[in-house]
């Protein structure tokens, strides 16, 4: 967790070293410098009495530089309520650069800009030594500080000591970096002192940043007091990093996991009746056997098989290695264990030996002799290489070039938990390694416990199904608990109790199992930690939607910034790298064909709990207040009735410098103390955690990213004072929606926390900005807002939008045309529209006047309650990037829908759901469509068979549909080619009512 700290430490220091003032200060001068510099140049150029006439000039010029200065820049700090800022500066130092230009003694030709890009390169490492700007800058500090001191006794701009720590905080940062490339690994006593130390200062540099809260947030002002304290404490960082480096170099750690074994296996355990490998055996048997002789289908094939640790890709390549077919179909086979580590000569040296070649002269050789040799001669043979359990390209890189593409119908089969490597290696055929069913777990436990012949005794098989069902399908685990329960006692009580309690524990103590789950935490990259651990936040066997981690990773702070990337797209990368390193499980990919929810296995999870809890990364509260919990960064509680136990709360209360509280558990729908006395506070998710009144202590912790909570009235116009805010989302409870909550305003401060990324606040209006300044440049998503929130000025003043979701209420008397839809089109970034009327009366709406605009950008589109016609559907047609249209609830409405005037070039995802469509006209409109859903449409009877000639068509999906419908379209579904692959999937929800019962 050193990366983590050292990612936050940097960005929280960031904020020291270049507050907004100083960066405003330094480009202004900058670029005052520049003229400067060049008058300086100009000036040693000119003769004797030109020179006086010149020097008099810029005597009155910096006379006058120091005057603005004063009376723009330094008078205006005087004033700490002053709300106008940046702009001041930026347009006060244009001033000042428009009464230098203005000078004759300027010299046209020098004002030139490459010249003055040139000269800036230098300014910065001898600003002060400069004549020019020495006079300046020394008056311009000293009025500045004397400014200054007059609300606030010996306050001082940042001292050079917190620059000199940041750099050290930029080395080490890079240290890590320097660790991933080149293989070295920093040694664990070293990383936990960085992040102690790391976190350490953090605190102190936050807890100065609060204390002065009252002043000019992004000016730094330390008290004579505070700035030897802090100085002590930077000094104390340095010099604890500085000893833990010189007493320990960062070398290769052994890895006593990473043991290279090569050779024909010998497998110690007894062959044993595999459970679940049939399909797939089949499958990787098909994947490697080809033809032999010159042809496309003889070339060397190379097979992945990918899946997560202890999934038994190494069972299923044994399987494939052994059976009889495979060993008679080629001449010469061999299996290779990788692991982390490898020795290339050791490898080429157990290929040879095992073709019976390794002598002394070949032994002696050096490593490409040895590869060479080795390549000459399986090129004359048909083999099977396995090559087991490769962790990284560069590995496949260097053994690569020992299989021949000798045209003879050779393989390569590998087994890996890294999805890029197998892709990286090319693979003819990629299988993904399933989970056992709950059956087959089942059964793989009862075989192991009791042995082929033994039968499980009656009264334990309810607990041992139990047990199964816990390991989540992963034979890893069920090989530990197998081990353990063949060796217990075998009585119902104790089963039982395995099976609620400790069935966690046991597999946490096998050996082999936490050897093997540690791995994978243990290569991961280190801007990867961080977020596979926060997974842990969560409960158990929880399903977490992508949009919520994300917002949190990034609300957190221990994401790497890329100025060419947004922080989002950061954390979905990252997201996306932890389900293809097999540490994080996709559940359900969303409509666009991403992430909408994923999970982490329970043998995972237990894994990043524990080693959270190790690193102080978060600790999950529970009803033990008395074990002392000490510096923990992050509080998570998985059950809300712990905030009415005093002791917990006490327990709470002592982590002071606590960066997140997070409730994740059930939603709680009474009142729960409140426990907000966490003046660094960065992340509040209470959103679990109904609040009857609003908590105005959230608006002391000034230091708030991400704030979720659930609350039905108002927002108080003090919710302003989180100006660092990024994520705002708030909840209402509908059971007790009162008339006044539905109508309810945001204040109109909201306008002025510029900083916030992501509002979403159900129902509720954005009332029109009033201030000209009053713009949300970062605002990227704003979800929930009512539909009078959708006014030109509002728009205007939120131009980045990406995703907008709006719900409308309509008065039961409504007689008036659906409006809004054309000021849509002035949000040119806007990629996803939600638009829904919350009350829908068919009978009484009345559909927009005119075909609504849309903005052209538009990716993905849902639209309900609207009523509209279905001719409106050709200006959706019209949208070029669209790719997902879900219409619910009688979005449109009538009998027939003719698709034929309307092409949907880019469209891959259709819902249709709750309509009263009768006849839909298709004919092959929709080139792009994968995925169509068909839900509650009671009248429509069939679909035409045209649109199973879409190729890219997977899946139909018919829910609680007319039955005519689904037997005419399985009947000519079932007439395309199998090679088609096309699914058709019904679901009924009586048959899951009687599956239930």
């Amino acid at each position: 967790m050193a990366f983590a700290a050292l990612i936050s430490l940097r960005y929280t220091m960031k904020k020291f070293v270049q507050s907004d003032f100083e960066q405003a200060y330094e480009e202004g001068l900058m670029s005052i410098l520049e003229l400067l510099n060049t008058a300086g140049q100009a000036y040693r150029s000119y003769d004797s009495q030109i020179l006086k006439d010149v020097g008099r000039q810029m005597r009155e010029v910096i006379c006058r530089l120091e005057a603005l200065f004063e009376e723009s820049v330094i008078d205006f700090w005087e004033d700490k309520d002053e709300k106008e800022e940046i702009n001041s500066y930026a347009q006060n130092l244009k001033e000042i650069k428009e009464e230098l230009s203005t000078h004759p003694f300027w010299p046209q030709q020098l004002q030139d800009l490459p010249i003055a890009q040139t000269i800036a390169r230098g300014i910065r490492r001898g600003l002060c030594s400069m004549d020019c700007f020495g006079v300046i800058h020394r008056n311009v500090v000293m009025r500045w500080r004397k400014g200054q001191s007059r609300t606030t006794t010996t306050n001082l701009l940042i001292p050079g000591f917190i620059q000199v720590a940041y750099k050290e905080v930029k080395s080490l940062h890079e240290l890590f970096s320097l660790e991933e490339g080149d293989n070295i690994r920093v040694p664990a006593a070293l990383e936990r002192e960085i992040r102690e130390a790391a976190w350490r200062l953090e605190d102190v540099l936050e807890s100065l940043q609060v204390s002065n809260q009252y002043f000019l947030p992004q000016s730094q002002h330390l008290h004579g007091a505070e700035r030897s304290y802090l100085e002590e404490e930077i000094n104390l960082f340095t010099q604890k990093i500085e000893e833990q480096l010189n007493n320990t170099s960062a070398q290769p750690e052994e890895d006593e996991s990473a043991v290279v074994s090569s050779g024909i296996v010998q497998f110690s355990e007894k062959k044993a009746k595999m459970v679940g490998l049939d399909d797939e055996l089949r499958n990787v048997k098909k994947a490697i056997i080809h033809h032999k002789g010159p042809s496309e289908d003889s070339k060397r094939k190379i097979v992945s098989i990918v899946g997560m640790a202890g999934i038994g890709k190494t069972a299923l390549a044994r399987k494939v290695y052994d059976d009889i077919f495979i060993s008679t179909a080629f001449d010469f086979k061999y299996w290779l264990t990788v692991g982390p580590e490898f020795s290339t000569k050791e490898i080429t040296q157990g290929v040879l030996n095992a073709m019976g070649l390794m002598f002394d002269k070949i032994r002696t050789g050096g490593d490409k002799e040895l590869a060479k040799f080795a390549y000459t001669s399986l090129e004359r043979k048909r083999y099977l290489i396995v090559v087991d359990d490769i962790w990284n390209t560069q590995v496949w890189d260097e053994l690569e070039m020992y299989f021949p593409n000798n045209n003879n119908g050779s393989s390569v089969l590998m087994t890996t938990r890294l999805h890029e490597v197998a892709k990286y290696a090319s693979s003819d055929a990629i299988i993904e390694k399933n989970f056992l069913t709950e059956e087959e777990s089942w059964l793989l436990l009862r075989r192991k416990v009791f042995g082929e012949e033994h039968l499980c005794p009656h009264q334990l098989e309810d607990a041992g199904k139990k047990i199964a069902k816990k390991c989540e399908g992963l034979p890893l685990a069920i090989n530990a608990l197998a081990k353990h329960l063949s060796k217990a006692e075998r009585k119902p009580e104790y089963w039982d109790r395995v099976a609620e309690k400790e069935s966690s524990a046991i597999i946490g103590a096998d050996e082999d199992a936490t050897k093997a789950l540690y791995l994978s935490y243990k290569h991961l990259p280190h801007h990867l930690k961080a977020c596979f651990l926060y997974m842990g936040v969560f409960p158990l066997d929880f399903e977490i939607h992508t949009s919520k981690i994300i917002n949190l990773w990034c609300a957190e702070g221990f994401l790497e910034r890329n100025s060419h990337k947004s922080l989002e797209n950061i954390a979905r990368e990252c997201l996306r790298s932890l389900i293809f390193k097999s540490v994080v499980l996709l559940r359900e990919p969303s409509s666009s064909g991403t992430i909408k929810t994923c999970k982490v296995h329970s043998v995972f999870w237990h894994l990043c709990t524990r080693e959270a809890e190790k690193d102080k990364f978060f600790h999950i509260m529970n009803s033990n207040a008395n074990k002392i919990i000490g510096s923990q960064r992050r509080l998570c509680i998985h059950n809300n009735t712990l905030f009415g136990i005093k002791d917990v709360r006490n327990s709470m209360a002592s982590v002071s410098n606590a960066r997140s509280l997070l409730c994740t558990g059930p939603h709680h729908e009474y009142p729960v103390p409140k426990c907000m006395g966490f003046s660094l506070l960065r992340v509040l998710d209470a959103l679990t955690v109904r609040f009857y009144e609003f908590p105005i202590e959230v608006v002391k912790l000034i230091k708030l990213r991400y704030l979720a909570f659930t609350y039905n009235g108002k927002l108080p116009a003090s919710i302003s004072n989180l100006r660092y805010l990024q994520y705002l989302i708030v909840r209402q409870c509908l059971r007790i929606l009162s008339s006044e909550a539905r109508q309810s305003y945001l204040p109109m401060e909201i306008w002025d926390m510029k900083e916030l990324r992501h509002l979403q606040v159900m129902g509720r209006d954005l009332p029109d900005p009033t201030s000209n300044d009053a713009f949300l440049l970062n605002l990227s998503t704003l979800l929930g807002v009512s539909a009078h929130s959708c006014t030109y000025k509002v728009f205007e003043r939120i131009p980045n939008l990406i995703k907008l979701g709006v719900q409308m209420e309509l008065a039961p008397d409504v007689d008036e045309p659906l409006c809004c839809f054309e000021l849509l089109a002035s949000l040119h970034k806007l990629e996803s529209l939600k638009w829904s009327v919350v009350n829908p009366n068919l009978q009484l709406l009345v559909p927009a006047a005119s075909v609504p605009i849309f903005p052209p950008g538009l990716k993905k589109l849902t639209l309900s309650g609207l009523g509209f016609p279905w001719e409106y559907m050709s200006t959706i047609a019209r949208l070029e990037n669209l790719e997902v249209l879900k219409l619910q609830c009688y979005a449109f409405q009538g009998q027939v829908w003719n698709t034929k005037l309307s092409i949907f070039s880019k469209l891959r995802f259709l819902l249709i759901e709750d309509t009263d469509l009768e006849d839909w006209y298709v004919k092959s409109w929709f080139p792009s469509l994968e995925r169509l859903i068909l839900r509650h449409c009671y009248k429509l009877k069939e679909i035409s068979k045209e649109i199973g000639d879409i190729v890219c068509l997977e899946m139909i999906e018919l829910d609680d549909c007319n039955p005519s419908l689904v037997a005419s379209t399985k009947h000519w579904a079932d007439k395309i080619p199998a090679r088609r692959k096309l699914q058709v999937c019904v679901k009924s929800s009586e048959n899951d009512k009687k599956r239930k019962s």
